[in-house]
């Protein structure tokens, strides 16, 4: 009798030792895979370690005054000014000065007609050695008991007279003769010489403008962190790139009751003469300074609401970007104030940035030189 499909099938022992053996296999081929898997690590960092290290510029933390910049408007002022006038009606003889000269005080600038004053002068001083003679005279005939005392002291009345017709004489000079009150530069010369001058009349201007005084408006909200010796700066239109450092000299005692403000008056050196009398000047006072950790703007990477930099660590064979929260403060143009999260001398990456990830290997490259300026079409201008 044949056999049975069911007797054909291999014996029971035979399948059980197939099935464990093609287990084994599977399970060995798995646990392989997965050490593989595992050697590789995530496949974020496979991907960061087959990516070549991104080349960046870097910087060190270093520190600058943090001052909270107030900016107002000025006026400039000649430290001494003065338009040179004559006392009295008379003809103008002699000019001894040019147009922009400058002069020390004391020195002759204009001389007025004056033959009648000499004249008069020679006249007193010839009065006063002729009674002077005369109380030498009488001196010696009293003495010897031929004139009275009474005639003696006329002529020294006298001669006391004279000498203050000699004073009154050099005054009436004095006011002929037009001379600088203190050191300065002459403005444009407004007379010639013959012209018929009188009180009033303008015959030059004199400037001291060695130190200039500009004079601005201080907020009432500001007078206590402004005081006086105080730092400013100052910049015109005329000399855009210059600035002019001085400090304020005084605050006025009262408020303007319309503006609420104090007027202020800064003394600021001006060596080279750039500052003019008239001139419209932009203050900057520069409040609350301090000096404090910073970084340039540029190498701050926003998240949120919260700002990080990347802080280049690892060695110098293989350096790393790791990404570090900080907290900031004040922002002057092209760098900020850093509050927490760095140490001074940390080498941080200012440029490079686009696609930078935390722990990602970088190559370094240059140092960074600065914010790019402004462009300004008039500097820029051939």
């Amino acid at each position: 009798m044949a056999d049975s499909p069911q007797d054909a099938r291999p014996p029971l022992g035979l399948r059980l030792f197939v099935f464990l053996l093609a287990l084994s296999l599977v399970g060995g081929g798995a646990y392989a895979f997965l050490r593989y898997q595992k050697s590789l690590g995530s496949p974020q960092e496979a991907k960061k370690a087959a990516r070549p290290p991104a080349l960046v510029n870097t910087t060190l933390v270093g520190r600058r005054d943090y001052a909270l910049p107030v900016r107002v408007v000025g006026s400039v002022k000649a430290y001494e000014t003065i338009d040179l006038s004559p006392n009295v009606t008379e003809t103008v003889t002699e000019l001894h000065f040019d147009d922009g000269d400058e002069v020390k005080k004391g020195q002759l600038l204009a001389r007025l007609s004056d033959a009648e004053e000499e004249a008069f002068l020679a006249s007193a001083r010839a009065t006063l050695a002729e009674e002077q003679r005369e109380i030498t005279r009488i001196t010696s005939l009293v003495a010897e008991g031929a004139a009275a005392e009474a005639r003696l002291a006329e002529r020294q009345t006298l001669a006391v007279i004279a000498q203050q017709k000699i004073l009154e004489a050099e005054a009436k000079l004095a006011d002929r003769r037009i001379v600088a009150p203190f050191d300065g530069r002459l403005g444009l010369r407004r007379i010639s010489v013959g012209a018929l001058v009188s009180p009033g009349t303008v015959i030059a201007t004199l400037d001291k403008i060695d130190v200039v005084k500009i004079d601005f408006s201080v907020p009432e909200k500001l007078l206590g962190s402004v005081s006086v010796g105080s730092e400013i700066m100052a910049h015109t239109e005329t000399a855009r790139d210059r600035e002019f450092k001085g400090k304020i000299k005084h605050l006025d005692t009262r408020s303007d009751p319309v503006t609420r403000s104090v007027e202020a008056r800064a003394e600021v050196p001006n060596p080279n003469g750039d500052l003019r009398p008239g001139m419209l000047a932009l203050v900057e006072l520069r409040l609350e300074p301090r000096n404090s950790l910073s970084v340039p703007e540029r190498a701050l990477v926003p998240m949120g609401t919260k700002q990080h930099v990347f802080v280049v660590a690892g060695t110098a064979e293989a350096p790393v970007a790791r990404l570090v929260p900080i907290q900031i403060g004040r922002r002057i143009p092209g760098s900020v104030e850093v509050n927490e999260g760095l140490n001074e001398g940390d080498r941080i990456i200012t440029d490079g940035l686009v696609g930078l990830q935390d722990g990602a290997l970088v190559k370094l490259g240059g140092e960074y030189q600065g914010p790019v300026q402004p462009l300004n079409p008039e500097r820029e201008a051939p």
